[in-house]
């Protein structure tokens, strides 16, 4: 079975939760919906079929916004309760702040249904026909997907490191690390600090209880794990993450005012530019 190029449209689903998106935003969900069209119909001519993913627009949680620009109420109500973000996804498994519901993979059963080698053939073309959409939409000469992460990626980081020559920024991270007593770091370090320590944490303690080989991750990136644990015992954890997560956002109440703003502005840029409709 194939699905010809013309009849796409109508797969591409549009999930629209409300809220204003700008003109840019507005235009990433259009070329990401163009990228799957070129998918489709560039899959059928290499003989294979793949469905066009439907564009998903973001479900903004109440206060999100807000705290993500660096709002001090929305960013204390949302770590009294969930800290940074961590051990809360185990303790509030049906919360949809801390485990936002993702739609499956729409080619998913036709993918578990092909033989090995008729499944490495398609996702080799796959590639191919995602790089060439990429070029035509997006204007990204790319190899693969795992290359288009890569790149998005480093835009990611790009846009951090531009803020971490900030001079006001980088004096109000100087102060900001005093208070929590750590050695001075970047900006964009300090602002991921207290998260990053606890996803090592939680990383830690799903090795100890692991029973097998750890998995494995590409070269250059961090294995990361969440242990699996039951609401009540991985509680303790976010009890301390919580109490850490508030001191770190009194230290950093004036940096994260100046830093935030900036810094999801420059993401959201990012984001538009490579059309991740999900995150915008």
């Amino acid at each position: 079975m194939f699905i010809a190029a013309k009849a796409v449209t109508a797969t591409l689903l549009v999930a629209a939760f409300g809220g204003f998106a700008s003109p840019e935003t507005e235009a990433a969900y259009e070329k990401k919906a163009a990228m799957e069209e070129t998918r489709v119909a560039c899959m059928q001519e290499k003989g294979f079929t793949y469905l066009a993913q439907p564009v998903i627009k973001r479900k903004w949680q109440p206060g999100e916004r807000e705290r993500l620009t660096g709002d001090h109420e929305a960013l204390r109500a949302y770590r009294a309760k969930y800290g940074f973000g961590v051990w809360s996804k185990l303790v509030y498994p049906r919360d949809p702040v801390v485990n936002p519901v993702s739609g499956e993979n729409v080619n998913n059963k036709n993918l578990m249904a092909m033989p090995a080698d008729q499944l490495k053939k398609w996702r080799a073309a796959d590639d191919a026909c995602f790089a060439e959409a990429a070029k035509e939409h997006l204007g990204l000469t790319i190899t693969s997907q795992d290359d288009y992460l890569e790149r998005l990626n480093a835009a990611l980081a790009k846009s951090s490191a531009a803020l971490d020559k900030d001079e006001r920024i980088a004096a109000l991270g100087g102060r900001f690390a005093t208070c929590l007593g750590v050695g001075r770091a970047k900006p964009s370090a300090l602002a991921e600090l207290g998260r990053t320590m606890f996803v090592q944490q939680a990383t830690e303690v799903a090795k100890k209880l692991r029973k097998g080989p750890l998995p494995k991750v590409p070269k250059g990136r961090t294995l990361t794990m969440m242990p699996q644990l039951k609401p009540e015992q991985a509680k303790p954890y976010l009890d301390k993450e919580i109490k850490a997560a508030l001191k770190d956002l009194d230290c950093g109440k004036a940096f994260y005012a100046a830093y935030s703003p900036r810094a999801w502005a420059a993401r959201e840029q990012v984001y538009q530019r490579f059309a991740v409709d999900f995150a915008l």
